[in-house]
């Protein structure tokens, strides 16, 4: 059963193949690469965020927390001044103006994951430029809309689970466990935007599949990976030792590096399955 969900291979056969593809493809390369789009994106996706969030400042509050549960907390330190500072001295009507131009701007970000994904799966970018950007940009909306919704849907799940348990008298217990429920919708609403990813992004024309292993490699690999960051930050040296005012900066662009990695790495572990199941693609690079 795990070999044919594995295109016939053996776990071990799997990560060789997909390790040699990404040492080709240079991996840390294009992790580096992207690692750059997703901060110049970062920012302006936020401000997107922050005018389609309105007036809602808690499912702003609720977006953050969330944030913080996955990114470091000198990052998270740098990007929750961030959002203080527009939130409080830049008027709705300015954001509301700079909407399209943030949105421009945070689809570099999936542009630039476009062309990595177009890398892994050895395909080239022959669709026009006007579709790869209305693409890039339909995206960004759409994990917008995804991240949106998925927070609210987090939030009021809160509620309701703090309300039902007051009705039942069922103390706090109720709404304590239920932060296990919310860890897995989290989990859920990851993996379900990762597959989309997959899926859309590349030039490639292939079913969709409800569960791919590359997309399942780069949830809990991030989760991993965001837990172990956290955890060695705690006991390294102090960033700002080194880099002074700019060690908030650099160890967000170390987890959008790794971030970059892992989906990079995910996307080659679906390209060397669905190579080893014979799978049909689009024009391949020469």
């Amino acid at each position: 059963m795990m070999r044919r969900v594995l295109g016939g291979l053996t776990l071990r056969e799997l990560a060789r193949q997909a390790f040699e593809r990404a040492y080709k493809d240079n991996a840390f390369g294009r992790a580096a690469e992207l690692a750059y789009y997703f901060l110049l994106a970062l920012f302006p996706m936020l401000i997107f965020l922050i005018s389609v969030f309105g007036r809602l400042r808690g499912l702003q509050q609720e977006l953050l927390t969330w944030l913080s549960r996955v990114m470091p907390s000198e990052a998270m330190g740098l990007v929750n001044d961030w959002v203080r500072d527009v939130a409080d001295n830049s008027s709705r009507s300015l954001l509301s103006l700079g909407l399209f131009g943030s949105l421009w701007a945070a689809s570099s970000g999936v542009g630039a994951l476009i062309g990595a994904l177009n890398t892994a799966y050895d395909v080239a970018e022959d669709r026009p430029y006007w579709k790869a950007r209305l693409l890039a940009i339909g995206l960004t909306v759409a994990l917008c809309i995804f991240l949106v919704g998925g927070t609210a849907l987090i939030m009021f799940g809160d509620l309701f689970a703090e309300r039902l348990a007051v009705r039942l008298g069922l103390g706090a217990a109720v709404a304590q466990s239920w932060r296990y429920v919310d860890y897995l919708l989290g989990m859920a609403l990851l993996w379900a935007g990762i597959e989309a990813i997959y899926y859309l992004a590349p030039n490639v024309k292939g079913r969709w599949q409800l569960v791919t292993p590359g997309a399942l490699f780069a949830v809990f690999a991030f989760i991993f990976m965001s837990i172990l960051f956290s955890r060695y930050l705690r006991i390294a040296p102090s960033y700002s030792a080194t880099y002074g005012s700019l060690g908030a900066v650099i160890v967000l662009m170390l987890w959008l590096y790794l971030l970059g990695l892992i989906l990079f790495l995910g996307a080659e572990i679906n390209s060397v399955i669905e190579r080893a199941s014979g799978v049909t693609r689009a024009r391949e690079l020469a």
